[in-house]
């Protein structure tokens, strides 16, 4: 068969893998505007069909049935089984290809399986749905800098306290590599905050973290940004200080400090292409 299913472990414990599975799938949820709820059999009739099966596949990998790697029936047991026609199995296996919940190969050991994901991956859809957000101006930069503060000022101090000499050594490296880098290749670039993230020893922390500096990056790309990388990294190194000294409260002041200058290099940036302003305020 190729790639063998996984055991089905009866303990409701999940591995990393499935853990950003999950979270992949409660985004589906979202995007094709279903809760998933039991079964196909079960599902609410004024669901199109190809929904329903998203629901069903949902419910199978929610429920451990299905685990990262293991391989679906053929489209054509599949529609069997669930009493529908095979394009509307295709249809709904598409769709969550497109998700990279699902990838499929061709040949003897060929099918369709269920993708693990890291946590790149499943930022990589939050990232999604929050620049389409500040694109269409139902989310502010105000409003995702405080979603920024919350998070890395939480995550700093727990990077503080748990840190160990191997974060130290690759916050130190990050830092170091930067210097040969210029303006625009240093601001939007993520490492130095993955790395703190990192060192909180807190996955979720870490994988919203990397949603929002994803976005950022995305921003980044789109507008011209004043020159700040001397006090940006003179601030990195003070964050840096502080980890190192085990300080949980400089550590969250220092960093603080560093979003709010950071927020203001982004909040004076100017589009590329229209000359406008990143939206701070909500148009009324």
């Amino acid at each position: 068969m190729g790639k063998t299913a996984k055991t089905i472990n009866a303990v409701g414990l999940y591995s990393n893998e499935a853990l950003t599975l999950q979270l992949v799938l409660h985004h589906c949820e979202g995007i094709c505007g279903m809760r998933g709820e039991g079964s196909l059999n079960g599902t609410r009739k004024t669901r199109k069909s190809y929904e329903q099966i998203i629901a069903y596949i949902r419910g199978e990998i929610s429920s451990g049935e299905l685990r990262p790697g293991d391989r679906l029936p053929p489209e054509t047991d599949l529609a069997r089984s669930l009493g529908v026609s095979r394009p509307t199995v295709r249809e709904a296996l598409k769709v969550l290809e497109a998700l990279n919940v699902l990838e499929s190969s061709t040949g003897p050991t060929g099918g369709t399986f269920v993708k693990s994901l890291d946590d790149v991956g499943v930022a990589e859809y939050l990232t999604d749905s929050i620049t389409l957000l500040l694109d269409t101006d139902e989310l502010t930069l105000e409003e995702l800098w405080s979603a920024r503060e919350a998070i890395e000022i939480l995550s700093v101090g727990m990077a503080a306290a748990r840190r160990t000499e191997q974060d130290l050594s690759m916050i130190r490296k990050i830092i170091e590599s930067d210097e040969d880098k210029d303006f625009e290749a240093y601001f939007p670039d993520i490492t130095f905050h993955r790395a703190i993230a990192s060192a909180s020893k807190n996955r979720l922390l870490s994988l919203f973290m990397l949603s929002i500096r994803m976005t950022i990056s995305t921003l980044a790309e789109r507008y011209v940004l004043p020159e700040a990388k001397q006090v940006s990294q003179d601030q990195h190194r003070l964050i840096y200080e502080a980890i190192l000294d085990q300080d949980e409260a400089l550590a969250r002041k220092r960093m603080k400090e560093h979003l709010q200058t950071a927020y203001e290099v982004y909040r004076q940036a100017v589009s590329r292409t229209k000359g406008d302003r990143i939206t701070s305020q909500r148009r009324t």
